[in-house]
Formats: C-alpha cells, structure tokens, sequence
C-alpha cells in the first residue's frame, strides 16, 4: 500500500505511516512548480499533526510537497479534512533577487550561485532552513561545449527567474530531500532526448495512432500581444533614459506598442556604478523580460493516454520492459509508453498528429498521479509555447529534415 508521512522542517516525521485516506492527485511538473491535493477521512489527532506539519512525503514518488492548505469540511459526526500545496520547488519562490545581479559564465555554476547567495548556504539570515545545493553535471550544447550564460537580473523571484533561464535550454531544477543529512538539495537537471534524430536512448513517440497518446491541443492567441517597448528609466523631462526594443520579424509585421516604466533601475545603486551603455543594456533586458509576457502565443500539447497501476505495485515492478507486452499484476494498460520506464519527466519526445498534419517534439511537462481505491492512475502531459506560428513551422520542418 501506498505510504504518506507528514515531515517538520527538519524533514523528522510528525505522523505516519498513513495508509488510509480518500483520495490523492501528485502532480510533478517541469516547466514550473507541481501541487498536490490529499483527502483524509476526519480524525482529531491526525489533524492536529496535520496543522503542525511542513511537508507531505509520498513514498514511491520523488520530491516533497509543502503543505500550505489545510480544509475541515464535516460536522459533528465525521467529515473530511483537504490538504494541499505545492512542491518543495515552490520554496524559491519565497526568495527575490534583491539587488543587482550580474549572472555570467558556465550556466550551471552561476546559477548555482545565484540560488547559493539568495536561499542557499551563502544567503545567511535568508537562507532556506536545510537548503543545500548540489553542482550538477554540466549541461552542453549540440557540440559537447558547456552552455553559458550572461544575464542582469534584479526584483525577480527566484523561481520564476530559475524556470526562464533554464527553460531556455530546455532544463528545469528540483529540490529532493537527503533524509540521512536532513538537508533538502537543489539540483538542475535535464530530461533525455528521445526523439527520433538521435541514437542514445530509446525512442518514446506520442501518438494516437500507436495508443500512446490522448487528446491534442491547438492554440493560436494574440489577444495580449505587443512586439515593441519604450522602456523609460532614470530621470526627469528631457534628461531621462529612454530606449526602444523591436522585437518585429519583419518590417511589414504591425506595431504594436507597450510602454514600461523602468524608474526602479538606477546607473548607480549605491554598490555598482554603470557605464550609459551598461545601463541602457540593462533597460533592454527589463524590456524583454516584459515583452515576453505579452507575445502571440502558440501553444501545442496535449494528453498521453493514462494507465493505472496496483497501488502496491508503484515503486516496484511498475510496468514491463520495453517492446515486452506482458503487464504486471493490476496494471490495466491503454498506453504503449509508460511513465518511469519509456520515458520520465523532461524527456523530449516526438508527438505525431495525423489531425494537425504534423510531427514535432516536446518535453513531457508534468506527469500526475491519482491515488483512488487501491490503483493510481498516471496521466502525463506534454507541451510548450511558441512565440509565433512562424517558429513552429521552422522547427517542424528542420525535425522532419
């Protein structure tokens, strides 16, 4: 049977094993930060645990959530008690980058530091209680060279910072808990690539076709789209800093304009002092940052086909090996791919749609698992946003060359 351990901040268990509640949906995510929501049946003393406790472990099932939500809904003669929250990544989102950073060099050391100064070992009174962070194995380019990075940021909060950088190159972080150091790590880590135009690891294709996949989504949306920005900074009248960004593709694609207030960035803070060209670089990089929250969005995903597993199975024999079609006792297969074994979370896979006339790859965004009865159910997701139509068919077409 599934295992649940509520865990203090020290990660020391409050209250389990609890093996006996309603329901559970763990949703793991890589593009941003997974929830969960757990369902237990009332009972006095478990809820008093339940109020006192930080986080919810889930044996079988990588990471921690925090518990940050807790529900009684019942009267006097029982009633059931929620409680939600989000994933242990969600820490760094209780942390900004207060002051002006300047984040260059090998891509996974500088961000490690910036996560080391700001929450980490190095952050002193801002440190995350038991926050360590682990060097993780370089990410590279196409050609085996280190990636590299070269930002100013300053205001952001850690999170959504870490997801825009690393996201970038397809990347994304985690924070796992050390029981026997009682330390939770934060890593960066990069799922594999099991597209078709390599040869390292196995092949994962999503497609109805093959039973692999469920549902496709389309969508086109540039009800909130600008593409250029006069971005304002320090100053007043005709002495403030101004600077235009065009981020057009063509001279003939139509303006469309945002105006930002950048009174916040200074030449001179009180510990760096920038050059004009340093600070209108800066201004550039505020726009953006602003403009990509405000792009014609494409965004193409969909659902893998579920499959449910025997509760007692999860953690052990969880499905057959590749190509082998025998199912392990309790599983009820629809799928030809199964999570943990054909593919993980972060693992670029190809998505055919014979709908959509189309083949293209995507990173597996988030994988849920439903606990109900004696079964959980998984259900992986895939997708992405394009910037525009036009980026999508350029990947399509290099994929298909």
């Amino acid at each position: 049977m599934t295992e649940l351990y509520f865990l203090d901040r020290d990660l020391a268990v409050v209250r389990g094993p609890i093996d006996r509640f309603v329901s559970l949906a763990w949703r793991e995510a890589y593009d941003t930060c997974g929830s969960f929501t757990l369902v237990l049946p009332m009972d006095r003393d478990l809820f008093s645990a339940v109020l006192s406790a930080d986080y919810l472990e889930v044996r079988g099932r990588r990471g921690l959530g925090r518990v940050e939500k807790v529900t009684y809904s019942g009267g006097d003669s029982g009633g059931t008690v929620t409680v939600s929250g989000r994933m242990a990544e969600s820490l760094l989102s209780d942390r900004i980058i207060p002051r002006r950073t300047v984040v260059s060099g090998v891509l996974c050391r500088a961000v490690e530091a910036v996560v080391a100064a700001n929450a980490g070992p190095d952050a002193g009174s801002r440190a995350i209680r038991g926050l360590t962070v682990r060097a993780a194995e370089e990410l590279t380019d196409a050609d085996g060279s280190p990636l590299t990075l070269d930002d100013h940021v300053t205001g952001r909060s850690l999170d959504e910072w870490l997801y825009e950088v690393l996201g970038a190159v397809g990347a994304s972080y985690r924070i796992v808990p050390d029981f026997d150091a009682g330390t939770l790590v934060f890593e960066i880590y990069r799922g594999l690539d099991r597209t078709q135009n390599q040869s390292e690891n196995d092949f994962a294709v999503f497609s109805a076709s093959f039973s692999s996949a469920g549902e496709f989504r389309f969508v086109s949306d540039g009800t909130d789209s600008r593409n250029v920005a006069y971005i304002a900074g320090e100053g007043e009248g005709d002495d403030r800093v101004e600077v235009t960004l065009d981020l057009r593709t063509t001279p003939d694609e139509p303006i469309r304009e945002l105006y930002i207030d950048a009174r916040d960035l200074r030449s001179d803070d009180g510990e760096t002092v920038l050059s004009d060209a340093e600070y209108r670089e800066l201004l550039l990089s505020r726009g953006r940052q602003r403009l990509s929250s405000h792009a014609h969005v494409l965004t193409l995903g969909g659902a893998a086909s579920s499959y449910v597993e025997e509760d007692s199975e999860v953690g052990a024999e969880m499905s057959p090996a590749w190509g082998e079609s025998s199912v392990p006792v309790g599983g009820q297969y629809t799928s030809s791919m199964i999570c943990g074994v054909h593919y993980s979370l972060g693992d670029l896979c190809d998505i055919a749609s014979e709908a959509l006339g189309a083949v293209w790859s995507e990173r597996v965004t988030a994988v849920t698992y439903i606990y109900e009865g004696s079964h959980v159910r998984v259900e992986p997701q895939f997708g992405t946003a394009y910037p525009d139509l036009r980026s999508f068919i350029r990947r399509s077409a290099g994929q298909r060359g």
